[in-house]
């Protein structure tokens, strides 16, 4: 999880105040320093009226702007000072916060460049180029700044943060956490540290640890849904699923304009089955934040379980059309087409899965399925071999090889991999089953009667189980043992078995011939 918000290094106006002991300026300058922000713009519009050349006013004005949000208004402001004035440096920061404000990083770089050149001390400057790199993924270059401005400014808690930000985005998630450690042994008071330093352990595999960074920064400031997102998605990895959810709800609470708290709480949704839920908040999200590939994603996941495939290959379309780079929403995207018939379309987002991830196990077996429908068994047990290589233990992949194996006649093949199926718990009616039938087929009879008896002692109507199982004791000599099989297996439905009563076989050992015509040889089907 990223920091939403961007530093936007906006300071009381570095100037000597009223000079000119104007009551005009005096009175705004007490009312901004109260936050009475309106009052304080009408005071030093008057003062401007008066005194058109007093740029500390244009300066407070500019200022009041982004204190409002108004970043546009205080772009105008900040144009015409600079024009009046083309060396004020800190009226370029200024501008540059505007401009950030704005998701102008280019020209919030252009303006923090004038004001370092002009002064190459301005330290808020450097922090606002700084993040504005970040902001671009310029993170090597935002580190720069950060550890300039770290030089001119040591022990400052509010670049350490910064800097531990970028190195998260680096995904030097170690450095990170250095970093905004050092921060909190400045000022232990700094929510943001916390919150970050949080991201740092969550991305660490340490979520006990994460979850006490982000407790720790909901304490400085309870009103930081942030926090309670990042605490509800490590409570949701330790399936702590009643707190997470508890804290997504605050999050949303506290800030029902946030995207992100509507597209994880519809995450968590999709995971405890609440899929309707799940459906309406990613929807919200997406009100909120039409281009976010996340919340398509999660919504196609919530549209999958409700049985609405068109719907979900929409979302999957729209979150790879928003970032082509996707790996999951390919991943899922080429199952759906599989479900959907379209075999080869499945291939194509597998495989464009595994250019992006080529340890995603699970997109190689994927692409073994469609590959099996498609007829191209030997590449579909190279795929397997593939997602086997990555994970020996993958039970799945090793009981689908098998079953190719078995079904291409690869038999000596296909037991090892039946083995270590079984040992994983992969499917075991069906699996004991298929040892058997391999067991036998390789004459190994009495491991072949093991299996079969385990097949049946799970799936008692598995006619072919008892078939073969007669089979093997009819090899062995047990006529009694195969008769009573085969009529089960015939009760069952096998017609091959009913055949076999019927007709009994003309060998009951291998290599010793047995005539059908002999009473004697055949007392037990009489019986």
């Amino acid at each position: 999880m990223k920091r939403i918000l961007l530093c936007l290094a906006l300071l009381i106006p570095l100037f000597s105040i009223a000079q000119n002991n104007d009551p005009y300026f005096d009175k705004g300058v007490e009312l901004f320093k109260n936050k009475d922000f309106n009052g304080a713009d009408d005071y030093f519009t008057k003062e401007i009226e008066l005194n058109p050349n007093n740029l500390e006013a244009y300066t407070y004005k500019g200022v009041i702007k982004v204190q409002q949000g108004n970043f546009k208004g205080a772009i105008d402001i900040f144009n015409k000072e600079i024009t009046m004035n083309p060396n004020a440096d800190v009226v370029f920061n200024y501008r540059a916060a505007a401009r950030l404000g704005l998701k102008d990083f280019k020209g919030a770089i252009d303006d923090c460049d004038h004001a370092i050149a002009l002064n190459p001390k301005n330290l808020e400057a450097y922090l606002n180029r700084g993040n504005s790199k970040s902001a671009m993924g310029d993170q090597r270059g935002a580190i720069a700044d950060f550890n300039k401005l770290l030089e001119l400014s040591p022990n400052n808690a509010a670049v350490y943060i910064d800097l531990g930000n970028a190195k998260n985005q680096m995904e030097d998630f170690k450095g990170g956490l250095e970093d905004l450690s050092r921060a909190i042994v400045i000022d232990p008071q700094m929510p943001e540290a916390y919150l970050d330093r949080g991201v740092s352990k969550s991305n660490l595999n340490d979520s006990y640890g994460a979850i006490d960074d982000y407790t720790k920064a909901i304490a400085i400031d309870p009103q930081m849904g942030t926090a309670y997102i990042g605490r509800g998605m490590e409570r949701a990895k330790l399936n702590n699923d009643n707190d997470a959810m508890a804290d997504m709800n605050k999050a949303v609470e506290l800030e029902p304009k946030n995207p992100i708290a509507y597209e994880k709480r519809g995450a968590l949704n999709v995971k405890l089955g609440n899929f309707g839920a799940a459906g309406s908040d990613l929807s919200q999200a997406i009100i909120l934040a039409p281009n976010d590939p996340e919340a398509y994603f999660n919504r196609a996941e919530a549209k999958l379980k409700l049985n609405d495939g068109p719907g979900a290959m929409d979302d999957f379309n729209k979150a790879i059309t928003l970032n082509s780079d996707f790996t999951m929403a390919y991943h899922d995207r080429g199952w759906l087409k599989m479900q959907l018939g379209d075999n080869n379309g499945a291939i194509d987002d597998l495989t464009h899965a595994i250019l992006l991830a080529p340890q995603m196990e699970s997109a190689f077996y994927n692409r073994a399925v469609a590959r099996v429908a498609l007829h191209q068994y030997a590449d579909a047990v190279a795929d397997l071999g593939r997602a086997i290589g990555i994970n020996s233990n993958y039970g799945e992949a090793r009981f689908y090889r098998a079953a190719i194996e078995m079904e291409t006649n690869d038999v000596p093949a296909a037991l090892p991999d039946l083995n270590k199926a079984i040992a994983a718990g992969i499917n075991l009616p069906v699996a004991y089953h298929m040892r058997g039938y391999a067991e036998a087929t390789l004459k190994n009879n009495t491991a072949a009667i093991a299996d079969l008896s385990k097949a049946i002692e799970l799936n008692p109507s598995n006619a072919e189980a008892y078939y073969v199982r007669g089979r093997v004791y009819f090899l062995m000599d047990n006529k009694v043992a195969a008769k009573a099989d085969w009529t089960k297996s015939a009760a069952l439905g096998n017609q091959e078995a009913a055949f076999s009563l019927a007709h009994p076989p003309l060998k009951h050992k291998a290599g010793t011939s047995t005539s059908t015509g002999s009473n004697n040889t055949w007392t037990v089907w009489k019986k």
